[in-house]
């Protein structure tokens, strides 16, 4: 006879429940299954989270007639005198809720110690109901004749929630380390995109600062705080140079940024007006005739460089301008960075105050590409470095938080990191982000511009207007991304196909009889339990099923040209933006003139070699490795 506490436990994990079909019988043979789950549990010692309920009273007639049958029902059970032998009792059991179309709900999947469910030597013992009108909910007796192992629950329900794991304590988003990667990746990236936007438009806001464009700025650069915008002139200046600089007479500073010590009062004062004389021309004549003398220079180099000749260097007056001009143009685009690219109206206190505080900020985060001294050239290598650096750490944060490893994107559905995914991957990171980061430069540098024209697309009209300041992205470089593309579709589908072919005779005429054996689908690609056994090794290593150990050679000659043509082609994206002589970007701003008008140029050659590799790897992918 059992004892009391059996009953407790059978009659609080069934009592609620009705058979579906309204047979008794039913129900009778869930509260036998549960009775003898129940012994077999109990004596795993992992019995305590069964709801257990006491017997009903005395005047709840027909709960106690339904308790007393139960408590027969558990007393034949544990006797062995329950029901016909040929009709075992199952050796474990779920009882678990489902929908209409006799599946678990998709918000509450069965465990994974109840996925046996799913298996085709699962049984059903019965439609239950408990609840009644819009409460209803049905639940499933699962049967299956395999006892459970180790400390696997015999009996699980989803009904009392025993064996069901409690939900995990929900994490805010802060608590994640992969959300702080993540977000840090995207901080990184924007703000080298900021940056890159930021210098651009510095420089077009020179350009119009130099070109009197900024009427009610230059007061403030010529006679702001400190050093003036022009430098002393050199010794023994000559006449030509002299309207460029500032003379000794006219000096505040001596050379080196000490304050001249003028003896007498009417010296300060001659001093300071020849000075500011001076600096009133700056709008007029210094300005103007600075950009003139650069971009004259810049187009003679522009053109140089395509004639495939040498230019003849700059001597005398001219080079002393040439220096005295670049010096005058990193002032003003220190100027520019500063106060112009976010312009504060000092017509209310709150602009005044609050808004050139927020200027402060944002220049001081932003500002730090912008170079102090113009006759150093301008790059977006590192910029661009760090864009790509942003992206990865989002796809690092993105890898940890999905799959649980960094390179959680790059893995398969077959638990393996994909040689496939990881070369789509590199060569989207590189060509993409190389776009956006040399977009963002033309658009901040002649994009204020070409608010003036019409569009327009005839030959006459400059070229940020007929192209857009978006560079072109050459034809080879198109095909990379579709083979790259395809290949991960192709050998997805490949995947899917393989070990679904029999090694069949194809009774080939005049063929051999090992001539005639298919070779190719007929070996399954193995599948590893879960996604922390990938490993790099997978981009080496055979993923034919027990040959997983083998190196295939298709596979190191796929990495080998991915990686030879990723570092060929990297290398010259970034030969292509840096070293970017100020006086050419003062040329593009005021010709409308894209700087970067496309990323290089490749020919034929490097799509063909990315064909033959991938084509390699496709076709060995599919066939059976001897």
């Amino acid at each position: 006879m059992a004892d009391q506490d059996s009953h407790e436990i059978v009659w609080g994990e069934v009592s609620g429940l009705s058979a579906k079909d309204g047979n008794d019988q039913t129900l009778t043979r869930l509260e036998a299954v549960v009775a003898k789950l129940a012994v077999a549990t109990k004596g795993k010692g992992l019995d305590k989270s069964f709801r257990r309920k006491l017997a009903p009273r005395a005047s709840e007639k027909r709960a106690l007639a339904a308790y007393n049958a139960l408590t027969m029902t558990v007393d034949q059970v544990e006797a062995g005198t329950f029901g016909p032998p040929d009709v075992p009792l199952p050796n474990r059991a779920v009882l678990w809720e489902i929908n209409e179309s006799g599946m678990p709900p998709r918000d509450h999947p069965p465990p994974k110690a109840a996925s046996w469910i799913f298996e085709t030597g699962a049984t059903h013992g019965g439609d239950f109901v408990a609840g009644s009108g819009q409460d209803a909910r049905t639940y499933r007796l699962f049967e299956s004749t395999t006892a459970s192992t180790g400390d696997d629950l015999p009996y699980i329900s989803s009904y009392t929630s025993f064996g069901v794991p409690s939900p995990a304590k929900a994490r805010h988003w802060y608590q994640s380390p992969n959300w702080w990667i993540g977000l840090f990746g995207a901080a990184v990236f924007f703000l080298a995109l900021f940056n890159v936007l930021w210098t651009a438009t510095s420089f077009s806001q020179a350009f119009d600062l130099m070109t009197n464009r900024q009427q009610g700025y230059v007061g403030k650069f010529t006679a702001g705080d400190g050093r003036p915008p022009l430098p002393n002139c050199p010794d023994n200046a000559s006449n030509d140079v002299k309207p460029f600089c500032l003379t000794p007479e006219e000096a505040k500073y001596d050379g080196v940024g000490v304050l001249i010590d003028r003896k007498t009062d009417k010296a300060k004062d001659d001093a300071a007006n020849l000075r500011n004389d001076k600096l009133d021309t700056f709008a007029t004549v210094i300005g103007p005739q600075c950009v003139k003398l650069l971009t004259d220079r810049a187009r003679n180099e522009v053109a140089v460089r395509k004639s495939q000749t040498i230019l003849d260097p700059l001597q005398g007056d001219a080079r002393t301008k040439s220096l005295i001009c670049l010096t005058i143009l990193g002032a003003a685009l220190e100027f520019s960075s500063n106060y112009l690219v976010i312009q504060v109206q000092d017509n209310n206190w709150f602009s005044k105050y609050v808004g050139s505080a927020l200027r402060y900020i944002i220049a001081f985060a932003l500002s730090w590409h912008v170079p102090s001294n113009a006759a150093e050239n301008v790059s977006l290598g590192m910029p661009t470095a760090l864009m790509i650096f942003g992206v990865i750490l989002v796809l690092v944060g993105l890898g940890r938080g999905i799959m649980g490893t960094p390179l959680g994107v790059l893995i398969s559905p077959q638990n393996r990191y994909s040689l496939a995914l990881a070369q789509v991957t590199c060569w989207t990171v590189l060509v993409l982000t190389s776009v956006v980061a040399i977009a963002v430069f033309n658009a901040g540098l002649v994009s204020e511009q070409m608010r003036y024209f019409l569009p327009a697309s005839n030959d006459v009209a400059p070229t940020a207007i007929k192209n857009g300041f978006f560079p072109d992205i050459p034809t080879g470089i198109w095909a990379v991304l579709g083979i790259t593309l395809s290949t991960t579709v192709l050998s997805t589908w490949i995947k899917s196909l393989k070990g679904t072919l029999p090694e069949a005779d194809f009774s080939v005429a005049g063929a051999t009889r090992g001539a005639e054996r298919n070779v190719f689908f007929t070996t399954p690609t193995e599948t590893r339990s879960d996604e922390h056994s990938a490993s790099v090794a997978d981009w080496f290593l055979s993923e034919d099923a027990g040959k997983t150990d083998r190196i295939d050679i298709s596979r190191v000659q796929m990495v080998l040209v991915t990686a030879g043509l990723l570092a060929t082609y990297g290398h010259a994206i970034f030969a292509s933006f840096r070293n970017l002589p100020t006086p050419e970007i003062l040329l593009a701003i005021q010709s409308l003139t894209v700087l970067i008008p496309g990323l290089p140029i490749v020919g034929a050659t490097m799509a063909i070699m990315l064909s033959v590799s991938h084509a390699t790897y496709l076709v060995a992918k599919a066939a059976d490795k001897p």
